[in-house]
């Protein structure tokens, strides 16, 4: 009797975690009740709830979860490569769809546009990367480019990158772009002397530099113009 009552457990609790997600979304969720009702779609039969938490003892958090390989993952007891490849598309389809996102924002009108935009872009990135929009007079987007990945220092941005992008698009305004992965969404001294100093090149060719954005998160971002920490 035990056997057959059991599964029918596992049945009734799945259909209450799906039911919760449909009413309340994943803001009440446990760490490991997000990963159970994911794991739901890679084992469709048992009690996942063990497997959920042995990734968060083993991993610490959701995102070093969704950041481990899919070889680090099957190490897991209960996870099986169908399991490691779904956690594994988890942060791939979040950039996918912040990129579908952006591709129908046609122009950038206000700094929350601009925030918004550079978030979704770059603000997932796990490492430093230096970027630029490039806007036609009416702040239509004509491009955007990451011009450099790694540690982001006024010095290792090349002024002439930015001028050829510039040139290739003819762009009439730019707004500067980098991220923040470990810190927090401020403006550093040195993000004040890169902005400076493009600002200087630009401004010499009748390309106005509208702002600088920096990215902390997918979410969270600071505007050096709102700042007042553009060159006048």
């Amino acid at each position: 009797m035990h056997d057959d009552v059991t599964p029918e457990l596992h049945k009734k609790h799945r259909t209450r975690v799906k039911e919760r997600f449909l009413k309340e979304g994943l803001s009440s969720f446990a760490d490991h009740e997000v990963l159970e009702l994911l794991l739901f779609y890679a084992i469709p039969q048992g009690d996942v709830n063990p497997v959920a938490h042995k990734l968060i003892d083993e991993f610490k958090s959701p995102s070093a979860v969704f950041n481990a390989s899919v070889e680090e993952l099957c190490k897991v007891d209960g996870i099986g490569e169908h399991s490691a490849i779904l956690i594994k598309m988890i942060p791939e389809l979040s950039k996918f769809y912040n990129a579908l996102s952006t591709r129908e924002k046609k122009f950038i009108e206000t700094t929350f546009d601009a925030g918004e935009y550079v978030c979704k872009k770059i603000g997932a990135e796990k490492k430093e990367v230096f970027a630029v929009i490039c806007l036609d007079s009416q702040r239509k987007v004509l491009a955007f480019e990451i011009l450099e990945e790694g540690t982001v220092a006024q010095a290792t941005i090349h002024p002439r990158k930015v001028v050829n992008l510039v040139v290739k698009h003819n762009a009439s305004a730019v707004i500067l772009a980098h991220n923040h992965p470990s810190a927090g969404a401020y403006a550093s001294e040195n993000d004040r002397i890169l902005t400076n100093r493009l600002c200087t090149v630009l401004e010499g060719m009748d390309v106005h530099v509208l702002d600088h954005i920096i990215a902390a998160s997918p979410e969270k971002f600071v505007s050096m113009a709102d700042s007042g920490l553009m060159p006048n």
